[in-house]
């Protein structure tokens, strides 16, 4: 069990891994996100993630997305409403998110890198 208590993902095509890691917290995605609204499976993590991270004053969550096939446009829209959750903080609440990602899988390599523009220095790509 990771320290923020959040239970990994499991389900359809999905596994959705929640780790330590030496800066914060890890979270590994992989497989297919295709179902018709994955805001069921992904609002409630994000939720968790963001009210653990600030509880805990971690700041850095690594996103791996490298091994994750396909997310439709629901999911990155679910990813996008975390990010701006970012927005709303002050500056020593404030976290980071840093996306790891395969530019050899089109979808990601055309749709992660606009999420690091919606608040400004609060996401990298790599």
């Amino acid at each position: 069990m990771n320290k923020l208590g959040i239970e990994n993902i499991n389900q359809d095509k999905i596994i959705i891994e929640v780790s330590d890691n030496p800066a914060g917290i890890a979270v590994k995605f992989s497989g297919d996100i295709d179902m018709e609204d994955p805001s069921t499976i992904l609002d409630p993590l994000f939720k968790k993630l963001h009210e653990g991270i600030l509880q805990q004053n971690i700041k850095e969550v690594v996103c791996d997305f490298r091994e994750l096939n396909f997310l439709n446009s629901s999911g990155i829209k679910a990813m996008a409403k975390w990010i701006m959750k970012l927005s709303e903080l002050d500056d020593s609440s404030k976290y980071s998110i840093k996306i790891l990602y395969s530019k050899d899988i089109t979808w990601q390599s055309t749709s992660l890198p606009t999420l690091t523009y919606l608040v400004p220095g609060a996401v990298t790509i790599e």
